[in-house]
């Protein structure tokens, strides 16, 4: 299936539509996947103090994007240093403390230097990262696994959480990617 523009709008509606009466991830992700479930669940960085969560489909995925078991068992696409647009959650009021997004920035760049630089996320999974107030979490929406530098990542929720605050009349945002394969979200948790 190929992501156009109009099915790209499409979703981001969706998730800014559900995103301003969410809970948690969990609430978020019933949009782009049915059936999600937590398939992991850790702590990273230095203090071991950011929650990290892996979240798999276990339904039909509401894309209908059907992918058959070869597909699923290819070698992941790298998509580092690959740009992405910032789009910021109008209007203002309820977004995250940059201060707890800079924690999440942190566990990032220090997991970079000492498990890898890159991780994996298999198709249809989503990672989430939460801190105190602050949540963040990278999608695939691509036809197999991607790879994604922790670096990059942890760019991307620095600049949202600093960005996309009241004082632009914002609540967080994404960074979609040019291809739309891909989005990391920085919102409120």
């Amino acid at each position: 299936m190929l992501f156009t523009p109009k099915l790209a709008l499409s979703i981001a509606v969706s998730f800014c539509v559900l995103v301003g009466a969410r809970t948690d991830v969990a609430a978020s992700l019933a949009a782009t996947c049915e059936g999600s479930v937590v398939t992991s669940e850790t702590f990273i960085g230095k203090d071991k103090n950011v929650k990290m969560e892996t979240f798999s489909c276990s339904g039909t995925n509401k894309r209908s994007v059907n992918v058959n078991l070869d597909a699923r068992q290819t070698t992941p696409t790298n998509v580092c240093e690959i740009s992405c647009a910032t789009n910021c959650f109008l209007p203002a009021g309820g977004g995250p403390n940059p201060f707890d997004c800079q924690v999440i920035t942190d566990a990032l760049l220090f997991d970079s230097e000492n498990v890898g630089a890159i991780f994996t996320i298999a198709l249809g999974n989503t990672v989430a990262l939460t801190y105190n107030s602050c949540e963040t979490f990278f999608v695939n929406q691509d036809l197999g696994p991607l790879a994604y530098c922790r670096t990059d990542w942890a760019t991307v929720v620095n600049s949202v959480a600093f960005n996309c605050q009241a004082t632009q009349n914002a609540h967080g945002g994404d960074c979609i990617a040019a291809d739309q394969r891909w989005f990391i979200q920085v919102q409120q948790s």
